[in-house]
Formats: structure tokens, sequence, C-alpha cells
């Protein structure tokens, strides 16, 4: 098992740099599933730098079973919704990581948002 933790920095750089952190975990996925958790990645990053508060982590989890978890957590007081509702204002990122993750959920108490592939 491989668990590695990033401070990512509070600002427009942020999700570029999970990007660049998540890259050897994700250089022999196929293409697809490679691109989908960079996605995934960006979007939960982005919601942790517009709707939270400082400091931002990245917590990527590649164990032997298959499977790769990327968290993302923030100190903002603000709650993530687990059903996302997207409507005009925004919305639709959570919707993504609904439909391209295996599993995806928000840790109890926390801004920690994750999700999982199967590898």
């Amino acid at each position: 098992m491989s668990r590695r933790t990033f401070a990512l920095p509070n600002g427009a750089r942020a999700a570029s740099v999970a990007r660049q952190a998540l890259e050897p975990s994700v250089a022999a996925l196929p293409p697809d599933r490679r691109a989908d958790v960079l996605l995934l990645t960006t979007e939960l990053v982005t919601n942790a730098f517009r709707h939270g508060a400082p400091p931002i982590t990245l917590v990527v989890d590649a164990d032997d079973g298959g499977r790769l978890r990327v968290e993302v957590e923030d100190a903002g007081a603000g709650r993530p919704a687990r059903q996302p509702e997207p409507g005009p204002s925004g919305g639709w990122g959570l919707l993504l990581v609904e439909e391209a993750a295996d599993r995806w959920g928000v840790l109890d108490g926390s801004t920690n948002v994750w999700f999982e592939i199967d590898l």
C-alpha cells in the first residue's frame, strides 16, 4: 500500500500541483482511467479552493488490491453535499464525480471529499 499526503497551495495553482503529485500513481493506468482520476481530482481541489479555506490537503492511497483512493480536504466550515444538485449556479462537479468514480463520499463531520477507482 502506498499512501502519500501533499499540502497544496491556496490559489489557482492548487489543481495543477495536485495533478503533478498524482502523476506517479496514475502513469500506468489506461488513458481513460488516468483522465478520470485527473479530472475528478481537479474538480475536488477546485471546489476546496473556491468554497473552502486553507490549508488544502491531497491524499493519494493506492493499495495492492487494485484500488486508487484520492481525498481532498480543506479547513472550511461548509459541508459538501452528498447528493449533488446541479443548477444554473453550479453543482455539476460533484455530479461528474458521482458518474465517473467507482465510489465517492464525504467523511462525516468534515470537508474531506474522496473518490475511489478500481484499477
